[in-house]
């Protein structure tokens, strides 16, 4: 009696679940209608046909059971399983032309987002004109700017560079010292020249010294000598350091500045610089994966050589 079939097994006879989408052309086709909103133009961009470009488009609305678009005069208007569709697929579309430029030999572009974290001071008036420099070297490149005065935790990876100035204790960070600056008391020269130069802590009267508002900064390390014989009183006060500035530079008062910023602001006059000052050191840090990213390499590369030239010590006149 001959022997009766086995049945087949069940899971390894089963169809695949959905649709299966091998032929990524079928995808990069459909992007491109979608975005460019008729056959021609799609085509157009692909550098192809538009009889090509339609047959992979049938082919997936084949796939999927369904149309995509609806075909309105003069263009073809998306689905929502089409806007839908496009959502899971643009990912895809990065990687792609990632893909695409490695292969033509493109190895060298820098591509990619690097996250830089400076205080308020440093962001707009030092680094803000490197970030434009290096975006017009690369094309590709993205940068975000974290603009707060409290350390970012780059373990964490809320930045992947950070400008500090204090030498970093945790541990896996790469840090290195680029140099030095100084904490100074600024005034504009036409607070001088109304006032005079101050020969103590004593402000004359319509001026003002500004300080921080709901943050505490100790000023005791600052003072050199004496201290002030009454407590300096902050008659403006803001956690902005740039408002604080701002109403300096206006000429109606007194505040601290990093001296490397100071003398790039036009009308500035260092005061009381026997009594007041703290050298602050400047530490570039990033997060381990700079071994590893182009992109991050190329940031800290030139924020390094920026920052080293910037902070230069140059010697005092003779």
């Amino acid at each position: 009696m001959p022997e009766r079939p086995r049945p087949a097994d069940p899971v390894r006879a089963a169809p695949p679940a959905g649709p299966q989408l091998s032929d990524w052309n079928l995808l990069r086709s459909f992007i491109a209608v979608y975005e460019a909103g008729t056959l021609t133009e799609a085509a157009r961009r692909l550098a192809t046909t538009q009889p090509s470009v339609g047959r992979h488009l049938r082919e997936l609305e084949r796939a999927l059971g369904e149309a995509l678009f609806v075909r309105q005069p003069g263009r073809l208007k998306p689905t929502e399983r089409a806007h839908a569709l496009h959502a899971a697929v643009s990912a895809m579309k990065a990687s792609a032309r990632e893909a695409e430029r490695l292969f033509a030999g493109a190895r060298h572009a820098l591509v990619g987002t690097v996250r830089i974290a400076a205080s308020e001071v440093y962001a707009t008036q030092v680094l803000a004109p490197l970030v434009a420099r290096m975006l017009a070297e690369q094309p590709e490149l993205e940068i975000e700017l974290s603009v707060s005065n409290r350390a970012e935790n780059l373990l964490r990876r809320e930045a992947d560079i950070a400008v500090r100035f204090f030498r970093p204790e945790q541990e896996g960070l790469i840090a290195v010292h680029v140099g030095n600056t100084e904490l100074g008391l600024y005034a504009h020269e036409s607070l001088l020249q109304r006032h005079g130069e101050p020969t103590g802590f004593e402000i004359p009267e319509g001026a003002f010294v500004a300080g921080f508002d709901r943050e505490a900064t100790p000023l005791a390390p600052m003072v050199r000598g004496e201290p002030p014989a009454r407590p300096i009183r902050f008659r403006l006060r803001s956690d902005s350091i740039l408002a604080r500035q701002a109403a300096v530079e206006a000429g109606m008062g007194v505040a601290a500045y990093l001296v490397d910023v100071a003398a790039t602001r036009p009308g500035l006059r260092r005061v009381l610089a026997d009594r007041f000052g703290q050298v602050q050191e400047v530490w570039l840090c990033a997060h381990d994966e700079l071994r590893r990213s182009a992109s991050m390499r190329y940031v800290w590369n030139q924020l390094e050589q920026a920052l080293r030239e910037r902070l230069r010590p140059t010697s005092a006149p003779a």
